[in-house]
């Protein structure tokens, strides 16, 4: 069975439900067990997961105003499919490749940038009005988890603010690397005040960047194991 070693990396694919089906079955002629994810999208991160699969489903459960992003982009109905090795089959399905970086957020994105993200057209035409709508028991979890990875911020409204302009900065970047081959968008801030780092690292938002670094949100620290604050480049194939 194929196992990981060496560097952390993991590779995304998008897969119709019959081509899921001819994934499974591939995989179980070979003697390796495909996971399907229960109720959190990003748990296939954890380098122990070998290959999962994350049904449309998944993104209506536990994290279901964030899997918003997901119902209303061209990827809905696709199987999500995370892979520590190489699917040969479905090399044309493959959206992205995920590894661990060094990049360090150059400094805060400043309030008057975060604003400006805030009130992007561009994020206003692309965001859900499920995203907007969030409820008091899951304020005091994002506030808990902040102060969890050592955030003294105290008001949810700044976190949903950065949470907000941190997805727009995938849609319509202001913070980002420029390179000769185009830029590199970047997550704005720390872990501690982002939120569903799945859209970017999946490529619901920003698919059409060549390159992007993500830093994981603290659902991702606790449900997949990832390291706060460690930036993980996401690249197109």
């Amino acid at each position: 069975m194929p196992k990981q070693n060496g560097p952390y990396k993991k590779h995304i694919y998008w897969l119709t439900k019959d081509q899921a089906s001819q994934l499974k079955a591939h995989l179980l002629s070979r003697r390796i067990k495909l996971k399907h994810a229960r109720g959190i999208v990003c748990t296939p991160l954890d380098v122990i997961n070998n290959i999962t699969s994350v049904a449309p489903e998944v993104w209506d459960d536990t994290c279901g105003r964030q899997g918003s992003w997901y119902r209303t982009s061209h990827k809905n109905g696709l199987y999500l499919i995370i892979s520590s090795f190489e699917l040969d089959d479905f090399e044309t399905q493959k959206s992205a490749v995920i590894t661990e970086s060094d990049f360090v957020l150059p400094e805060p994105v400043s309030p008057e940038a975060i604003q400006g993200l805030f009130e992007d057209p561009r994020l206003k035409e692309r965001m859900p009005a499920r995203w907007q709508q969030v409820e008091e028991m899951e304020k005091r979890i994002y506030l808990r988890w902040a102060k969890r990875l050592d955030s003294p911020v105290q008001d949810y409204d700044q976190l949903y603010r950065i949470h907000t302009a941190n997805h727009a900065n995938f849609i319509n970047p202001r913070a980002f690397i420029q390179t000769p081959d185009g830029i590199i968008p970047y997550s704005i801030d720390r872990s501690a005040h982002l939120c569903s780092c799945c859209v970017e690292l999946f490529q619901v938002l920003g698919s059409e960047f060549r390159k992007k670094l993500v830093a994981p949100c603290p659902g991702a620290t606790i449900f997949a194991r990832m390291k706060p604050d460690r930036y993980l480049l996401v690249e197109k194939p």
